[in-house]
């Protein structure tokens, strides 16, 4: 009950901190990394993975790649308000605009008379997407379907459709599958339903208050919502940081009773859902297979936006050239099926319901590669290895090297033992054999200026075994005793944060107590080790480093803006020999003034003299 309290309280203060600094109203960054409840992921019992949710996981996975798409009123506004510069879907708060303005500038006016779900469909099939998840509620709580609740696209805003029944009937005619984004949590429009405090008084409704609110629209909107729109194949949550355990497994058995496969996230709360969701934009240095069960692999999920200034529309931020940025996009699909992930990818519509033209051609840049390439993507599972040094996917027998930036006409790889029998581009038809030398686990593969692909170019190694053999990737001390511990080769404990493959450092970590890092070690020279960090400074952040029979509390203080190396105060004793996981978890969050700016590179740790 602490924690829940502790986590309400600091995400009251944080959502108060965006509204006073109206300076950052359009950024992109996630807005809540807090999380209500023990664990982020897990808590949905082994018995919920039915035959048909197990039938979908595994599409799922062989999918990849969906549609993200973020439409409601606030697209009416573009981005301004009273003539000022405001946020996309966070228009409403961050501009602390009224209900009854909002109702009357954004809800009221907005009309998609141009919405056509065969050209939204066609837009997905050609970027070689199998999914499309739409806002059917963001949270400013306006229904995008005609719902009992009056406050409707239907009803409200008088315009007499249906978009989402038009959507659904497209998608069953083409065998797209189906989701729905829906904000559980925060509702702007309600006095029960958390987040508006300019109106109703505060961020944390009364639970009365709430509970009222998520029983009387929330579950009846989802009732709604799969019981009149045919299969669902997913249903994505958002924000949860009120909901309560027993409100997470209500909302799971309402969307069970009427679609018994349709898959729920983790942003449901409390560690409920089917799979679980990355941070916004979020990214991990490791394979992550930590959710797979024993017979099915659950795959985690991420999303990436086509548009800048936020995931809504804005005439600023969606009508963007994103040219320089294709092979950008398709190498993070890339990167995200080698990492074990799916990648929801989001446009951003403009106001009549048409899609800009800029944000068509991103992601049609990425279709026009899958076509080619997409035997890489589609149903490939990740890396063989755990830290892959950049975008490697895998199926049975063959490794998939997803090149974008070369040293010169070579592709290196070191970690694979398993014998290379054949090398070619995925993208040359003649399967020509590509030159490659191979010692031990050392690999090193040539291809010519004519065989390169313009934005990445995959290399597909055929290999002796159905399943790779690759080194131990278990971290070792080093020579002099030290021990170190890059966040590049760490694993997250859970996926609401973030890392930059860059500059090597994490992104958005220090918010969440439950944030931890893990590093598996060999250490052969125990003994006691004085510890330097290395980050950007943070005056309130405090973690704590663990092994297994010690722990010492650090600090993130010191030169802020700048990655700075400093020995902590204090020591950590490693008392045996043998491998080791050592943690850092957060014990007091990073303060808010530097929110989204800390970056943590990594620990070494330095054995004392004795």
């Amino acid at each position: 009950m602490f924690h829940k309290i502790f986590t309400l309280i600091t995400v009251l203060s944080l959502l108060q901190l965006g509204c006073q600094n109206k300076k950052n109203a359009e950024e992109t960054i996630d807005y809540v990394t807090e999380t209500v409840g023990d664990v982020d992921f897990g808590k949905t019992q082994m018995s919920a993975y039915t035959p048909e949710i197990r039938e979908n996981m595994k599409q799922l996975y062989e999918d990849k790649f969906g549609l993200f798409v973020h439409f409601g009123p606030y697209a009416q506004l573009a981005g301004e308000w009273k003539g000022e510069k405001g946020a996309a879907e966070w228009i409403m708060r961050r501009s602390f605009i009224p209900v009854a303005d909002y109702e009357k500038e954004a809800a009221g006016k907005f009309k998609p008379e141009k919405f056509n779900a065969k050209e939204w469909v066609d837009i997905a099939e050609n970027a070689g997407m199998k999914f499309i998840v739409l806002t059917a509620k963001h949270h400013d709580g306006f229904a995008m379907y005609k719902s009992k609740h009056p406050y409707n696209l239907f009803d409200f805003a008088g315009f007499n459709r249906d978009i989402l029944k038009e959507l659904a009937e497209e998608c069953k005619e083409r065998d797209m599958k189906l989701g729905f984004y829906y904000s559980q949590d925060q509702d702007w429009h309600e006095k029960g339903g958390a987040g508006n405090d300019w109106d109703f008084g505060s961020v944390i409704k009364p639970a009365d208050e709430f509970d009222a609110y998520f029983k009387e629209k929330a579950v009846m909107q989802i009732k709604e919502l799969t019981s009149n729109y045919g299969d669902i194949f997913m249903v994505w949550f958002d924000t949860p940081f009120q909901i309560t355990d027993e409100q997470s497994q209500l909302m799971m058995d309402a969307v069970k009773e009427n679609q018994p496969g349709a898959l729920v996230n983790a942003r449901l709360g409390n560690g409920y859902g089917h799979f679980d969701v990355s941070i916004d934009n979020g990214t991990t240095p490791s394979v992550s297979k930590s959710t797979w069960l024993p017979d099915l692999k659950v795959p985690w999920q991420t999303h990436e936006s086509v548009t800048k200034d936020g995931w809504g529309y804005t005439s600023r931020g969606a009508e963007l050239d994103r040219s320089k940025d294709y092979s950008d996009f398709i190498y993070s699909l890339c990167r995200i099926v080698g990492n074990g992930g799916v990648y929801l990818l989001n446009v951003a519509p403009r106001p009549d319901g048409t899609i800009p033209e800029s944000q068509v051609n991103s992601i049609n840049a990425i279709g026009e590669w899958l076509k080619v390439n997409g035997e890489a993507i589609y149903g490939a599972d990740p890396s063989p290895l755990k830290f892959p040094p950049y975008a490697i996917t895998s199926k049975p027998g063959k490794i998939y090297l997803h090149i974008k930036d070369w040293e010169d006409n070579q592709a290196k790889l070191n970690g694979i033992l398993s014998k290379v029998n054949n090398a070619y581009v995925l993208a040359d038809a003649s399967k020509q054999a590509l030159t490659f030398k191979q010692e031990n686990e050392k690999l090193s593969v040539t291809v010519s200026d004519a065989l390169k692909q313009s934005r990445v170019t995959v290399i597909v190694l055929e290999i002796a075994d159905e399943k790779a053999k690759v080194i131990d990737e278990t971290l070792q001390q080093e020579k002099d005793g030290s021990i170190k511990l890059p966040v590049s080769k760490c694993e997250f404990a859970i996926r609401r944060i973030s890392y930059d493959y860059d500059e090597q450092v994490t992104h958005r970590w220090g918010e969440n107590t439950k944030q931890g890092l893990i590093w598996t070690v060999n250490v052969k020279k125990p003994g006691t080790f004085k510890v330097i960090s290395e980050d950007t400074g943070n005056d309130v952040f405090v973690y704590t480093l663990k092994a297994a029979n010690d722990s010492i509390v650090l600090n993130a203080k010191g030169v802020m803006g700048k990655l700075t190396k400093k020995q902590q105060e204090g020591s950590i004793k490693i008392e045996e020999a043998g491998v080791h996981k050592l943690t850092v978890y957060p014990k007091i969050p990073a303060s808010k003034a530097s929110k989204g700016s800390y970056k943590f590179k990594g620990l070494e740790l330095v054995p004392t003299q004795q």
